[in-house]
């Protein structure tokens, strides 16, 4: 999204009270997408790209669509009458309703090519045509950007490397757009796309990423193609070509095969597997890296962006999917290698893990938690390298026997390897060390990376490694398991969030919640007390009554008390799902931990989490998509949908699934 749109949204919701100007939402709409393009599809059937973290192609930054009946240009945008469905990661249906007809626009993505199919159904109008804005910005480029018209009809736009097209089945007009000057750029009022008049020189319609476009129907129907590429990957001659292969390939059917078009699903238990499973696959690129979400704010005004692969998002989404698969039988096989190599390839040499990279290639990425590159601790992420070798650990464990010898030994040596960058973190008193927060916004020696460090240390200490190593990382377990009596608060009955120079900040941290996964995880290699089970069962008691917001519109946990973030004229802290989630989650767990003997029974409080994060909860779209926060309002925002939600939603009905079925075989609930 060039600086253009972003100031057009400036200005038309600078005036909002729970929306932030300037950004590129889709908390609206669906998304289609491959291994290397992300396409979000408004309600509006407005189309935008997010695949650069997949692919390094920027493509589409804003478009618009409608029909012109008799001269008449509607366009959709300005339609209420819409709805829209989407099956599968890759195909998109939106149905725009008018008095006499409908058009229905279907959106498929392959590869680096996106189809648009626009079909008339009911009573056709004497001159009817599709009509049709799109931006470009190879390379992220609003200026210095080539435009040229092949054969008057397939557009080029490039700047250096990107060249990308555009090409439709039908008889194209194409209008090159010059976008706004610098009166304009200032002026209070956004500008409308595309203009009524043509731009005013060849020179100057040939220096734009905009086009307009008129596509006249062919037996009630057009096909609109784009293609991204990398010019030094695939030259002119064969863009056009692909461009032309699927025009005719699209043109030709009547409609998307069964690949592209999947079955729709009727069970609402399946949908929510395929919704999560979708989206994970829809935020993969292809070396298996999953950014968090699509990058919603891409000039870092109101966040550090959203569009790269974080070590401990990832390393979590890779462990919740793997409970997943092994409890719900799900084919995932592939996802779990992809992410093995990736953290593989990636680890530092004193066996840690950078903030973030990029998903396309795994290279270093922009961030602010890069300290222990620069010969610091404080900046940095201590519980991102824990959470990868969690994974790591339990994929050796849980698959060894399948697993290729060179494999096996790649990840027993970036375990030992691990351990020793863990051991760097990990202060005499048997804390981690002053670092930054799970949350990013706060340094100090927090319970949760103390929780991570000890679920790390317990799961490498029972995988198949030497006996030193394990010796090591049980003895390392044992002293994290003690030191945590630091961090509990008599008085509120909580794990409290951190030490914060010698001092508790006696703050309900939704991220504590690790603590449940990080003892079951001791159990094996250690003795979790009595003592210890009945404090774990206040604290989440007490963090559940204190985190729980009620509105008329949602329900839910929020992050942590005096969450300041986003927050816009909202004076309270905000809902997120990731802590729903996480504490229907982690209530789970606690049924097996066992803490329900000593007083607090985690179940009600599973049920009641599930359902605000449900296909039918509070915190739930209508697409089915989990957003990172809500406002009190309802109104949702941030990252849409986000990968560590999903997850979550995933591993937690896994774990609800299977406790249900052991219930009714008669099994107690402790042993599932």
């Amino acid at each position: 999204m060039g600086l253009r749109r972003s100031l057009d949204d400036y200005k038309q919701n600078r005036d909002t009270e729970d929306r932030f100007p300037g950004e590129r939402r889709t908390q609206l709409g669906q998304f289609t997408g491959s291994e290397r393009r992300l396409v979000h599809v408004s309600p509006d059937g407005s189309l935008r790209d997010y695949s650069y973290p997949l692919s390094g192609l920027h493509g589409i930054s804003a478009s618009r669509f409608g029909v012109q009946v008799d001269g008449r240009v509607t366009w959709f945008d300005a339609n209420d009458g819409a709805t829209q469905t989407a099956e599968g990661a890759s195909f998109v249906e939106t149905i725009h309703s008018f008095e006499r007809f409908d058009i229905v626009q279907r959106d498929f993505t392959d590869t680096l090519s996106h189809v648009t199919v626009f079909e008339l159904r009911g009573e056709a109008p004497d001159r009817l045509e599709i009509v049709g804005f799109v931006e470009f910005t190879p390379e992220g480029q609003e200026g210095r950007i080539g435009q040229l018209i092949h054969d008057g009809e397939t557009v080029e736009l490039y700047h250096n490397r990107e060249h990308d097209y555009l090409g439709a089945s039908t008889e194209l007009e194409v209008t090159p757009q010059v976008l706004e000057t610098f009166d304009e750029i200032l002026a209070d009022e956004p500008q409308s796309f595309p203009r009524e008049d043509a731009a005013e020189s060849y020179e100057g319609s040939r220096l734009t990423g905009g086009v307009s476009f008129r596509a006249e129907l062919k037996n009630g129907r057009t096909t609109i193609v784009t293609t991204l590429s990398d010019i030094e990957e695939q030259p002119r001659s064969a863009g056009l070509e692909q461009v032309g292969n699927q025009i005719q390939h699209y043109s030709s059917s009547n409609s998307f095969t069964a690949k592209q078009r999947p079955e729709p699903l009727t069970d609402d238990t399946n949908r929510l597997v395929e919704t999560d499973l979708t989206v994970l696959d829809l935020l993969s690129a292809p070396t298996g890296a999953r950014i968090a979400g699509p990058d919603f704010d891409p000039h870092y005004q109101y966040s550090g962006g959203y569009g790269y692969t974080w070590f401990r998002d990832d390393g979590e989404i890779s462990m919740f999917l793997l409970e997943a698969g092994e409890r719900l039988g799900l084919d995932v096989a592939e996802q779990h290698r992809k992410s093995a190599q990736l953290y593989l390839r990636t680890q530092l040499a004193d066996g840690r893990w950078p903030h973030r990279v990029w998903p396309m290639n795994g290279r270093l990425a922009p961030g602010w938690a890069n300290g222990h590159l620069e010969g610091s601790e404080t900046q940095y992420q201590a519980d991102q390298t824990a959470s990868v070798l969690i994974f790591l650990a339990n994929y050796l464990s849980s698959h060894h026997g399948s697993l290729p010898e060179d494999t096996i030994r790649d990840i027993e040596t970036a375990l030992e390897l691990g351990i020793e960058g863990m051991d760097l973190s990990l202060e005499a008193d048997g804390l981690p060390t002053e670092c930054e927060n799970a949350w990013e916004n706060m340094n100090g020696r927090f319970t949760h990376t103390a929780a991570k460090f000890l679920h790390a240390y317990s799961a490498i200490a029972t995988t198949p490694l030497n006996t030193s190593v394990r010796d090591h990382a049980t003895t390392q377990a044992e002293h994290i398991y003690n030191a945590l009596k630091t961090m509990w608060c008599p008085d509120r009955g909580i794990y409290v969030l951190r030490l914060d120079e010698g001092e508790l900040d006696v703050r309900v941290d939704s991220n504590t919640f690790s603590l449940i996964d990080a003892h079951l995880a001791y159990e094996d290699v250690g003795d979790v007390s009595d003592e210890r089970r009945r404090r774990l069962g206040t604290h989440l008691e007490t963090a559940f009554d204190c985190l729980w917001t009620e509105t008329d519109s949602i329900q839910g946990l929020v992050r942590f008390e005096d969450d300041t973030w986003r927050r816009r004229d909202q004076s309270s802290e905000k809902v997120w799902t990731v802590s729903t989630g996480w504490g229907a989650y982690a209530a789970e767990k606690a049924i097996r931990l066992g803490v329900s003997d000593h007083g607090f029974d985690p179940t009600v409080w599973s049920d009641r989490l599930f359902t605000e994060i449900d296909l039918s909860g509070s915190l739930c779209l209508r697409s089915g998509y989990l957003p990172e926060q809500f406002f009190d309002s309802g109104k949702p925002d941030s990252a849409t949908p986000l990968g560590w939600s999903h997850a979550i939603r995933l591993a937690t009905y896994a774990a609800r699934s299977t406790r249900e079925a052991k219930a009714e075989s008669g099994q107690t609930s402790s042993n599932y």
